[in-house]
C-alpha cells in the first residue's frame, strides 16, 4: 500500500515542477523529496520521471499518477470530513 506522503509529494511536484520548489512548499529537504520520488517509482514498479542532469521531467505516466494521486487524496479528505460529520451528528 502506498503511503500518503508519497502521493502528496508527487502531486506537489506536478504542481510546482521542481524538486526545490516542492521541498520548499512542503517544508522538506530536496534530498528527502528526491528519495520519495524514487521510492514511489519503486513501489509502483514504473518510471515516472525522465532524469536529466539537475532536472526531472514527468513522463506521461508520471502526470497520470499525479492526477490520480490528487483524486485519492481528495477522496480521503472527503471521507474523513463525512465520517467526522456523521460522528458529531450522532453523538449527544
Amino acid at each position: 500500500m502506498l503511503e500518503n506522503y508519497l502521493l502528496e509529494e508527487s502531486v506537489a511536484y506536478a504542481k510546482y515542477g521542481t524538486i526545490a520548489k516542492t521541498a520548499e512548499v512542503l517544508g522538506l529537504t530536496q534530498p528527502a523529496v528526491t528519495h520519495s520520488m524514487k521510492k514511489l517509482e519503486e513501489e509502483l514498479g514504473v518510471k515516472l520521471f525522465i532524469r536529466k542532469p539537475n532536472k526531472l521531467y514527468l513522463r506521461k505516466n508520471g502526470k497520470y499518477t499525479a492526477r490520480e494521486a490528487k483524486k485519492l487524496i481528495n477522496d480521503n479528505l472527503d471521507f474523513t470530513k463525512k465520517l467526522n460529520s456523521l460522528i458529531k451528528t450522532r453523538l449527544p
